[in-house]
């Protein structure tokens, strides 16, 4: 390196743009960390503090950055918070979420963890064509309500925010809400104790439900934010193409789609 400075600085004018490009290629790169800070939430089964290796989806995202080396150290936050301290660049990534166009201008995606579909549930005695002014739809803290949020207006019906799903499906079992708006894994999976204790639900087709995927976002505020992506989709495709992602569903009984 100092030989390299010392016939640039000799050459003058004549060998600068050779002198440049000698210089450029003897400083070091700097190279990106091996290990990754994450942060989710409670969104069983999928993340979860109570569940095998933290959830199915929290898993995917650790083997898909180990496939690159990478080590990945996940911790559990509100979602609000979590959120917000990833957005501003204190963590490298937070997961799962699904696309919206806000999220789109603050964070680079990654490729789809997981597809699942969102819908209104109800108690299985409700009637279909009941009228809503009035009535309660459960939507958890943190969960997007951009499509949901119109319908409870026109309806003049009211939304109850209460801090997870399990909470809502608690009150549908009570009468304290009359709907809950969730993602059908979600669903099945928060309410294995509560249908054994009596609970009855059904899905309400409304015209609002939709299929949704969900994914690992990266700050654009994060030094090397892309990079990160790149790196983590690699290892997911990696992960999916050499059976590993398939493994990980099945040991949490989940059906691949």
């Amino acid at each position: 390196m100092r030989f390299v400075m010392r016939v640039c600085l000799s050459a003058g004018v004549r060998l600068w743009g050779i002198c440049s490009l000698l210089l450029g290629l003897a400083l070091p790169v700097q190279a990106q960390p091996t290990s990754v800070d994450l942060v989710t939430g409670e969104y069983p089964p999928f993340s979860s503090e109570d569940a095998p290796a933290m959830g199915v989806l929290s898993e995917v995202v650790v083997a898909a950055f180990q496939d690159q080396g990478v080590s990945a150290q996940v911790r559990f936050m509100p979602w609000q918070r979590g959120y917000m301290e990833t957005r501003n660049g204190l963590h490298t990534g937070t997961f799962p979420y699904v696309k919206n166009e806000e999220r789109q201008r603050d964070f680079w995606f990654s490729l789809p963890l997981y597809p699942d579909v969102v819908r209104i549930f109800v108690a299985a005695d409700a009637d279909p064509a009941m009228t809503w002014a009035g009535k309660a739809v459960c939507v958890p803290q943190g969960y997007n309500i951009a499509r949901v949020a119109p319908f409870i207006e026109s309806q003049q019906a009211r939304m109850e925010r209460p801090p997870d799903m399990l909470n809502c499906f608690q009150m549908l079992q009570r009468g304290r809400v009359q709907a809950v708006w969730s993602s059908e894994m979600v669903a099945d999976f928060v309410t294995r104790d509560l249908r054994r204790d009596g609970l009855r639900f059904k899905a309400l087709t409304l015209g609002l439900e939709y299929p949704v995927e969900l994914y690992l976002i990266i700050s654009r505020q994060l030094p090397q934010a892309q990079q990160w992506i790149e790196r983590f989709n690699t290892g997911l495709t990696r992960i999916q193409k050499n059976g590993s992602y398939a493994k990980i569903l099945a040991r949490h009984k989940i059906q691949a789609k």
